[in-house]
């Protein structure tokens, strides 16, 4: 089969439109999985009694569930209960008038949670107890250690794989037309069904989410040096 380049250039611009759509569940994933991901963290390196056990139990059976089936299952869930639901508590709203990119948000946030957090405890655990034994020796309270001797220390250890998370956000939401959302995997697709020229679309497909993943790598290096940077003129 001849590839027809005007073809590809027709998908590369139909599928273009919807990168904000993209980059907006990716990145919402990102920030939710960041802010919960580091309480949780914490939650677990402190040994939080009971609490920590508990989440540690959770991400071990969320970690063994495909997203697609997180993904059906919270949509069919919303589906079904949601209308109930709002009448119940007297919301005068339906599950037709939620902006549809809130259940990818959610359960992409879940996938974002449960690798940041095990990022986060991993950097956690290679700074030295002996920088926290000597900042409570001079008086230092346990949030006060947190914000001034193990996040400035911990987040360049962990900026890469947070960009790496981010990355696997931005492939994984490919997934969200499953359950209505249009992005760029999705109107590439639907652009190839008017004509079945597929390859030239998923072409045009592979060639957005490559740039995006690049200007990903490259902000997260930049900004990874900047931090360590900074760290080296601190301890200077």
């Amino acid at each position: 089969m001849s590839f027809k380049f005007e073809v590809f250039l027709k998908s590369l611009k139909i599928a273009s439109k919807y990168i904000g759509t993209t980059l907006e569940v990716a990145l919402s994933a990102l920030l939710i999985g960041l802010f919960l991901g580091l309480i949780i963290a914490l939650v677990r390196f402190y040994k939080v009694p009971v609490l920590s056990q508990f989440l540690a139990g959770l991400f071990t059976v969320l970690k063994a569930i495909p997203i697609v089936l997180i993904l059906l299952a919270t949509y069919l869930i919303f589906a079904k209960t949601f209308d109930q639901f709002a009448v119940n508590v007297g919301w005068h709203m339906k599950f037709k008038d939620i902006n549809p990119l809130l259940i990818p948000i959610f359960c992409l946030s879940i996938l974002s949670t449960i690798s940041l957090s095990e990022t986060f405890r991993g950097t956690f655990a290679s700074i030295g107890k002996g920088q926290q034994d000597a900042a409570k020796s001079i008086g230092m309270g346990t949030f006060q250690i947190i914000t001034r001797i193990i996040l400035p220390q911990a987040l360049p250890v962990a900026l890469p794989m947070m960009s790496n998370t981010l990355i696997g956000l931005v492939k994984a939401s490919a997934l969200v037309s499953m359950v209505g959302v249009m992005d760029i995997f999705a109107a590439a697709k639907i652009s190839a069904q008017q004509n079945y020229r597929f390859l030239e679309a998923y072409l045009a497909v592979a060639l957005i989410y490559w740039i995006i993943n690049i200007f990903i790598e490259q902000g997260a290096g930049m900004l990874e040096r900047n931090l360590n940077s900074r760290l080296r003129r601190d301890a200077a």
